[in-house]
């Protein structure tokens, strides 16, 4: 679980850290062994990933809630660390953490696999990369999220679920947690 807010070099959001503390203890009351964290640096992300891996290996269910900004480039989601700064294309592969990532270290002997993003912000990073990308290429920039195929995460007992559709932006709401958390 991870809600990130505190960006230090774009928008800051909020609802994240709301939303992780209660999802976080929400799994805690329904059983689950939850590895948590609010406001995470690329460093802390990783650390979390590799926790998070290792103790859902051989898991019944493997649970994935990430809050936050996040972007899609050429179809691959990417979740944005609190200190990333999205400087140009290469700026991707050592300043966010790609959901794909993620998926198949939760993927490990485990029974069900579930994830939550609630990560379709309007993300400022994401319009700043696709203008310095020229327009040739800023078409790989897409709003929103990009659709997770199951069958790319093994398919069998996965479930996945969008704060918004696919390509779309989520909303923030005016409360202490997004619309998605708070349903």
């Amino acid at each position: 679980v991870i809600g990130n807010g505190a960006y230090e070099h774009t928008v800051t959001l909020p609802n994240p850290p709301n939303d992780a503390e209660v999802i976080a203890g929400k799994l805690r009351a329904l059983g689950f062994d939850v590895v948590a964290g609010t406001d995470q640096s690329y460093g802390e992300m990783r650390r979390s990933v590799m926790e998070f891996a290792k103790k859902a290996y051989g898991a019944d269910i493997a649970l994935l809630f990430y809050a936050g900004h996040g972007m899609q480039i050429g179809g691959q989601n990417l979740l944005i660390p609190t200190d990333a700064k999205i400087e140009d294309e290469t700026s991707l592969d050592f300043e966010t953490i790609s959901v794909n990532f993620i998926l198949r270290q939760m993927s490990k002997d485990v029974k069900v696999q579930m994830v939550f993003l609630d990560a379709c912000r309007d993300n400022p990073l994401a319009r700043t990369l696709a203008r310095r990308m020229g327009p040739s290429r800023s078409g790989s920039v897409g709003a929103g999220l990009a659709e997770i195929k199951v069958q790319e995460t093994g398919g069998e007992g996965s479930v996945i679920a969008f704060a918004t559709s696919p390509g779309d932006v989520a909303l923030d709401g005016d409360g202490a947690n997004s619309p998605f958390t708070a349903a």
